[in-house]
């Protein structure tokens, strides 16, 4: 979710350095839909995080759903890279085996 919107920051910023705009003068606007969806889909790596981590210390669980959600980008990789390529099972059962059955 951070990642759509600093890019979305980082663009805004450098057309206006190239066109020799003010700050103010040319806004880009983040279409609704977008935000909807990178919403929707930093609650599912939340939920992701928060199972694989079921026996991990109270908060330890909530720092890494914290992280999962703010920046679901990078860790949907990292999950996908050490579950799925590695196969290595999470701590909980249930979502290996929804992310396993997903997958075949």
């Amino acid at each position: 979710m951070l990642e759509l919107f600093t890019a979305f920051k980082v663009l805004e910023h450098y057309s206006n350095i190239n066109e020799g705009l003010s700050n103010d003068s040319f806004k880009t606007k983040i279409p609704t839909s977008w935000i909807i969806f990178a919403i929707l889909i930093s609650i599912a790596t939340a939920y992701i995080a928060y199972a694989c981590n079921q026996y991990e210390s109270p908060a330890t669980r909530a720092l890494v759903t914290l992280i999962a959600f703010f920046f679901s980008g990078f860790y949907l990789i990292y999950y996908f890279i050490l579950h799925v390529l590695f196969d290595r099972p999470c701590s909980s059962k249930t979502i290996s085996n929804i992310i396993k059955n997903f997958s075949k």
